[in-house]
């Protein structure tokens, strides 16, 4: 029996010996966006689509910045998805520099922000079309850098990894590893890659040259999608498409969340949605797998030094300490690229234990058919049609 246990903890060090070396290969060294910028007469045209809902407390912030930017060409819709707070007033207050959309009702077979998106990019008028969240905060010289960017690079879309805002303590504990999966899971810069399937889109700031966005059939063709980003990538390379993915911690901040109970639902959300196929299959897998690679290491060493004042040099301690030592040192590596103090490193079994406690409650209510309630709206329900917008209510504020 001793022989299995100790040829199961040697390849579960193997395996977290190849994951750390994967996490190097993936994430060290990323691909950030050139600070060189170059405004022209010629630039294209932009058209900012802002969907929002219920965002009284970050719209002004995020409009605000996206009036101020420095570049010339360039449009600001903004589609109101219903709010019931605030946000229609704050979006007011800036009169004469954007375009309101009043969206239509919500059709029973789309995802409300893709449907805002869809009727936003019908309204627009852009070469390029820039779709971003309502919780970012975008500085003067973002958009030009990024054209030139997506010029230079002769790219159909490029999306940024923005600066996190951090924070309380649920924000620093949980959204780093959070990130950290998620890269890894998509492969980190390899999405860069043309001759890889890699992708990976992130929704708080992507930017299309329109006649990409239209062959891949635009926010219409993954409308009940709740990970649309990440669809919309992955259809985009499988067409052919030229994907760039760079960090722009200079040039775009987020903050997702602000408490626990929004870092659960938002999460809850995704978690089994994500895959487009077998759903469930794949959603037990990931709980599995986090398990045994990314907590169960540390219960292996808490063990091991259990058993050190009689076996010093036990197996589960030797063990324990070197998988324990690897895993902590990526998320160390992470927090301090965002300037998330390294104590909070030490809980990384912790904040993998709340994933995987909201890993289970999104499979079980993602299986079960209960759907995912947010913003006011529940989705992942069975749906009966489908619609297109008839027409589009606007107003000039």
């Amino acid at each position: 029996m001793s022989l299995i246990i100790d040829a199961l903890l040697g390849a579960q060090s193997v395996f977290i010996f190849l994951f750390a070396g994967y996490e190097y290969l993936t994430l060290m060294h990323f691909p950030s966006l050139p600070s060189d910028a170059k405004d022209s007469p010629t630039s294209p045209f932009v058209s900012i689509i802002l969907p929002v809902r219920n965002q009284a407390r970050t719209v002004a912030e995020c409009v605000r910045s996206l009036a101020g930017l420095a570049y010339p060409n360039k449009e600001i819709i903004i589609v109101d998805g219903g709010s019931t707070d605030a946000t229609r007033d704050e979006i007011a207050s800036f009169n004469g520099q954007v375009t309101l959309v009043k969206e239509e009702p919500l059709p029973p077979d789309w995802v409300g922000k893709n449907w805002a998106c869809h009727l936003g990019y019908k309204k627009s008028k852009g070469e390029l079309l820039l779709f971003t969240d309502g919780d970012s905060v975008h500085t003067t010289d973002s958009l030009t850098r990024a054209v030139t960017y997506l010029q230079a690079e002769n790219a159909d879309l490029v999306t940024l990894a923005p600066a996190t805002i951090l924070r309380s303590f649920w924000e620093k504990l949980l959204q780093p590893p959070i990130f950290l999966l998620i890269m890894i899971l998509v492969g980190g810069r390899l999405v860069n890659d043309d001759r890889r399937g890699n992708a990976i889109g992130n929704g708080q700031y992507m930017l299309f040259r329109r006649t990409s966005y239209e062959k891949v059939g635009g926010h219409a063709a993954v409308r009940d999608k709740i990970v649309e980003d990440y669809t919309l990538a992955r259809l985009l390379k499988r067409g052919g498409g030229r994907l760039r993915f760079v960090t722009a911690q200079d040039a775009l901040g987020v903050r997702m969340y602000a408490s626990l109970a929004e870092i659960w639902r938002g999460w809850r959300k995704n978690f089994y949605t994500v895959s487009e196929r077998h759903m469930l299959r794949k959603a037990l897998a990931r709980i599995v797998l986090m398990f045994t690679f990314l907590v169960l290491p540390f219960v292996v060493l808490i063990y091991g030094i259990t058993l050190a004042p009689t076996n010093l040099l036990n197996p589960y301690l030797i063990a324990g300490a070197f998988m324990s030592f690897l895993l902590w040192l990526g998320i160390i590596i992470l927090d301090r690229s965002i300037d998330v103090p390294s104590t909070y490193a030490l809980l990384f079994p912790v904040a993998i234990l709340v994933y995987i406690a909201i890993g289970i409650d999104s499979t079980i209510r993602g299986s079960l058919g209960y759907g995912f309630s947010w913003k006011g709206r529940t989705y992942g329900r069975p749906t009966e049609r489908q619609l297109e917008p008839t027409h589009v209510q606007v107003e000039t504020v």
